[in-house]
């Protein structure tokens, strides 16, 4: 029963995704990584020494399962509850049987297929405009953007999930704080953070030479092997996502959050 309403939330959010504004927004998160690719292309075209694989495979990491996976999921996973209780729709939600999980979950799903379409896309777009090596940068970047998606779009919701009335001023912060600074501190506490993850993924899978007697470079993109990364990830984004199922099936959203939004 509730994923049949699951499956009639992501149906209904997909198109209601089909206005100009997202549209506008997708194109946009498409089309930059090979925009900035491009202009790096042209930079460096007359170089005696072009980046190699390994720089182009930096570069892409850092615009795709970066920028495009985690500034798409902000957009569109963090508002997902406040946008219901400023429509004041949640009280009708509440009262139906599974009605606020199969919201939750179904604007998740919705988020992920949308985020993901841009990204792949992008990161397609890009790599055509690499002067080599097109093949070994899908192959490591793909996968990243697979997992960084999907996890991204769970902490968000989250995020808006315990913060309806702030949802983006926390995800603001959250992002500043733990993703971009936290997660460079070469120490136990950035291996909380997804960016940490993906990170030691890239360096694994993209056969970047590390130095195992470096201590400060170990602890600043983790340590072998690849499949405790990938495993971690999949159980983050499945923890957060049950802690969001768990938070809108037990809270009740008062009226003056309702109000505010």
């Amino acid at each position: 029963m509730i994923a049949r309403s699951v499956a009639t939330v992501f149906w209904f959010e997909s198109r209601r995704a089909m206005t100009f504004s997202r549209l506008l927004w997708w194109g946009t998160l498409t089309l930059f990584p090979s925009l900035i690719i491009g202009m790096i292309r042209m930079t460096t075209a007359s170089d005696n020494y072009p980046p190699g694989t390994e720089v182009w495979t930096v570069f892409l990491f850092a615009l795709v399962p970066m920028l495009v996976s985690m500034l798409g999921t902000f957009l569109w996973a963090t508002p997902a509850i406040s946008s219901e209780l400023e429509r004041k729709s949640w009280v009708y939600l509440a009262v139906r049987p599974h009605g606020t999980p199969a919201v939750l979950l179904g604007k998740y799903l919705a988020t992920v297929a949308w985020v993901l379409s841009s990204a792949v896309l992008g990161l397609l777009l890009a790599v055509a405009i690499v002067p080599f090596d097109r093949w070994e940068i899908v192959r490591t970047i793909l996968p990243l953007t697979l997992l960084s998606c999907p996890a991204y779009g769970a902490l968000y919701l989250l995020l808006g999930t315990l913060f309806p009335k702030r949802a983006m001023v926390m995800a603001v912060a959250y992002t500043l704080i733990f993703e971009l600074i936290v997660s460079m501190i070469p120490a136990l506490i950035n291996t909380i953070t997804v960016q940490f993850r993906l990170r030691t993924l890239l360096f694994l899978w993209a056969d970047i030479p590390i130095r195992t007697d470096t201590n400060a470079l170990l602890a600043f993109i983790g340590e072998p092997p690849a499949w405790e990364h990938v495993v971690v990830l999949i159980s983050i984004t499945l923890v957060l996502l049950l802690a969001a199922v768990g938070i809108v099936r037990e809270r009740e959203f008062s009226m003056s959050e309702e109000g505010s939004g």
